[in-house]
């Protein structure tokens, strides 16, 4: 499964296909990602960083027995104010355990590498939304849905 935090930037210039050196069968590479709102706005994250997501049910018990896990509260980041009952928790991995509080059902999908760009510098540094270090654009079902993907 490829990891998003080294990606060359080769991969994501050049997306027009050259149809006469593709085969017919080309198996396309794509990452899996656990996608959840925050308000309207969609975040993903690579199933390599994930450690586990805890449901409601389980919050408060996991937490006691993770007391080393940091809470990053992405939704008073972004809009000002917190989630007051979040139904789940993000753990991610990293040098530490971060958990992120969302307030609805995150939901496992499969991104072709080829529909996620990086994010320009500018954008990352004066835009709330630079908290993503790429983009993704995907069509689900009949509604298209742009993912900012946290590294």
């Amino acid at each position: 499964m490829p990891d998003l935090s080294p990606i060359p930037f080769f991969m994501f210039t050049n997306t027009i296909s050259n149809k006469w050196t593709e085969t017919p069968n080309k198996i396309e590479e794509t990452i899996k990602l656990i996608v959840f709102n925050l308000g309207e706005v969609s975040f993903g994250i690579p199933m390599t960083k994930i450690d586990r997501v805890v449901n409601k049910t389980n919050l408060d018990r996991d937490l006691k027995i993770n007391a080393g896990i940091e809470i990053l509260d992405l939704h008073h980041r972004l809009f000002g104010t917190s989630i007051v009952n979040p139904t789940a928790m993000v753990i991610v991995t990293g040098d530490r355990l971060a958990g992120i509080p969302i307030d609805t059902t995150p939901t496992l999908i499969s991104i072709p590498l080829d529909q996620i760009r990086i994010l320009p510098p500018e954008f990352r540094t004066n835009n709330p939304l630079g908290i993503a270090s790429h983009i993704a654009m995907t069509s689900i079902g009949n509604s298209e849905l742009t993912i900012f993907i946290l590294e």
